[in-house]
């Protein structure tokens, strides 16, 4: 059935709309089917639209410097006077997906938003969620704080002391209830030793929030755990997902994830904290998947494996 002319012409502004600075889309992008269309819309139109943002298909710019000086404000990358558009096209939009009702449904959305990423799944498989700490959302913040900037065995091996030294749960109470000397003989340095105790005075004040973690949002959970000692957006991003199961984590400072996403797409180098962001949009609100999938893309380079998905 045909498209309208409005609509048509609609759905070519809306597309140059959703360009977020920093990022291009070349006139194929915007209209497979019409790219000389989308030259003539944004030159008839009398909106307030990031027409600069749109390329030809080598990266090259049709309105010369003008064009140019704006996208370098941006700080789209640039090879000379060209856009480099494998680093700096924006991935075309796609339908906003509603919250699958289980996991396999969250990753089918996921897979259908992208061809990459539906490739990246049909390679590595499905997956599960990671078991909970077994004590608790507690044991799993002092878990986090204990591995902080240390190797995998090291990090296991103080873990199980500082956890022997708490006869039965992990709690808040039983942690106080263990001197500072005895923590420091299993192992911990001075700061984790004081980041756990602000994690149990901050449990017991009511701003961190265990148990009733599921009537807050994420942002709110981020934001009362960052106020530890100790804990920064990272770890509170990794609780989330980890240990929570929420699905719409983002963790951009994260390199695994920055390095996944480099490696499935073909962005060489990996995109940067602030351009993986506006990346990660179009799988909402299953942004968790695909982070965990892109760090899964990172394991199959690892083993040699085939990562040119696309």
């Amino acid at each position: 059935m045909p498209v309208a002319a409005g609509d048509r012409t609609e759905r070519i502004l809306a597309g140059v709309r959703a360009i977020p600075p920093g990022f291009v889309r070349a006139y194929s992008d915007v209209d497979p089917a019409a790219p000389r269309l989308v030259g003539r819309v944004l030159a008839g139109t009398a909106e307030e639209v990031p027409w600069h943002r749109v390329v030809r298909a080598d990266g090259s710019v049709p309105m010369g410097e003008r064009q140019l000086e704006r996208l370098r404000h941006e700080r789209v990358p640039m090879r000379g006077a060209r856009v480099d558009l494998p680093r700096a096209r924006y991935p075309a939009s796609a339908p906003a997906a509603a919250p699958a009702g289980s996991l396999e449904d969250a990753v089918a959305a996921v897979a259908a938003v992208d061809p990459v990423m539906d490739a990246l799944i049909r390679t590595v498989g499905p997956f599960r969620h990671r078991p909970r700490n077994p004590d608790g959302h507690f044991g799993a913040l002092v878990r986090a704080i204990v591995f902080q900037q240390l190797a995998g065995r090291a990090a296991d091996a103080i873990h199980g002391r500082v956890r022997a030294l708490v006869e039965g749960p992990l709690t808040p109470e039983a942690l106080d209830g263990v001197g500072d000397g005895d923590l420091r003989s299993a192992g911990l340095s001075a700061a984790k030793l004081a980041s756990l105790r602000d994690l149990s005075a901050k449990v017991a004040d009511g701003t961190v929030v265990l148990d009733g973690a599921h009537s807050l949002g994420d942002e709110e959970i981020v934001s009362r755990l960052v106020t530890v000692r100790g804990i920064g957006r990272w770890t509170a991003e990794m609780y989330l997902m980890l240990e929570l199961g929420r699905m719409d984590v983002w963790p951009v400072d994260d390199l695994g994830v920055r390095q996944g996403y480099g490696l499935a797409w073909g962005v060489d180098p990996p995109p940067s904290a602030r351009r993986l962001g506006p990346l990660g949009d179009r799988f909402r609100p299953h942004r968790s998947i695909a982070a965990r999938y892109c760090w899964e893309a990172v394991h199959l380079s690892r083993a040699r494996a085939d990562t040119r998905l696309r």
